[in-house]
């Protein structure tokens, strides 16, 4: 359904997509609300030490430089061909757009989003925008007299905890998920599951973008690391690893994926035709030639790959 303004919008998550959402919002004229459980853009700050493929054109939209340069008129935007690291994006675009007059007010941060409901409604109430009673029941109703044929008439209530603990429920007219998908990891078992043994042992797994060359480079040098994933972020951090095996030889390496690589690519990472980011397909390559037989390398190559391989059983 449409909602026109005035109205009131919570928008949940201040990554990029949040922000970028809500600076539109109060430029259309809606009133907003962005619950942030920790900093701005957290998520991007987890994976600051990587580059990305993408210029900076390709990461910012046309109202955010234009709030932040009216904020700032000596704000000196990155080059549109930049291509940023995580932190470097957070530190010259995310951090002044949140800081533009815009956005600052109307951000919750350390504040988390725990339920989104509506009002007096249940999951199951008005399916269809049918009534959700039997013929004799009680109706729900926002009066005695008035009754709803629709479930988007009714206001969202949203449930949040600050940073002391304390709990309130607001109202608003719409809701915009916009939490991403970086805190929601992929399982290393079969079928998506999580492998037996795993969920005792998550919080010694690392399930995303560790800074192997720089601020973690201790947990991993001169270690084996069983490394799982067939996708661009396995693909960043084979490359990582392979390189700090260069000043630590006894760094070791096994990669296991799920399935076997296109046979185009030559291993587990597909590589795209004429792709128009070539930083991804130099990283694509690069993780690719790990993976080769010792014969087929110039040198012995650190990793160990293992395809069509799952985790069944995790034991430390």
């Amino acid at each position: 359904m449409a909602i026109d303004t005035p109205a009131r919008l919570a928008i949940l998550g201040a990554g990029p997509i949040g922000l970028e959402a809500a600076l539109y919002a109060r430029f259309l004229g809606y009133d907003v609300a962005v619950f942030e459980a920790g900093e701005v853009a957290a998520s991007v700050r987890r994976w600051g030490h990587v580059q990305m493929f993408t210029p900076f054109a390709m990461n910012h939209s046309p109202l955010g430089l234009a709030a932040i340069q009216a904020q700032d008129d000596s704000y000196q935007p990155p080059a549109e061909d930049a291509l940023l690291t995580g932190r470097e994006w957070v530190q010259r675009y995310l951090l002044p757009l949140a800081h533009t007059d815009l956005l600052a007010e109307h951000l919750r941060l350390h504040t988390t989003a725990l339920a989104v409901g509506k009002e007096e409604l249940l999951k199951g109430d008005m399916p269809g925008n049918r009534s959700p009673h039997a013929p004799g029941e009680e109706s729900v109703s926002r009066s005695e007299t008035a009754t709803i044929a629709d479930r988007g008439d009714w206001l969202f209530r949203v449930l949040s905890r600050d940073a002391a603990g304390a709990e309130q429920i607001d109202t608003f007219d719409g809701v915009l998920d916009c939490t991403g998908v970086f805190g929601r990891h992929n399982w290393l078992g079969h079928g998506g599951m999580p492998a037996a043994g795993e969920l005792a042992l998550a919080g010694e797994i690392e399930y995303r973008l560790p800074d192997i060359l720089g601020a973690d480079r201790a947990r991993y040098a001169g270690r084996h690391t069983l490394l799982v994933g067939g996708g661009m972020s396995a693909a960043t951090n084979v490359v990582a690893l392979a390189d700090l095996a260069k000043s630590d030889p006894a760094t070791r390496v096994t990669w296991i994926t799920r399935r076997e690589g296109p046979a185009a690519a030559g291993g587990p990472i597909a590589v795209i035709d004429n792709d128009r980011l070539p930083q991804r397909a130099e990283l694509a390559r690069a993780a690719n030639v790990l993976t080769l037989k010792p014969e087929a390398q110039a040198k012995e190559s650190p990793v160990t790959y293992w395809p069509r391989t799952v985790v069944e059983r995790i034991v430390k």
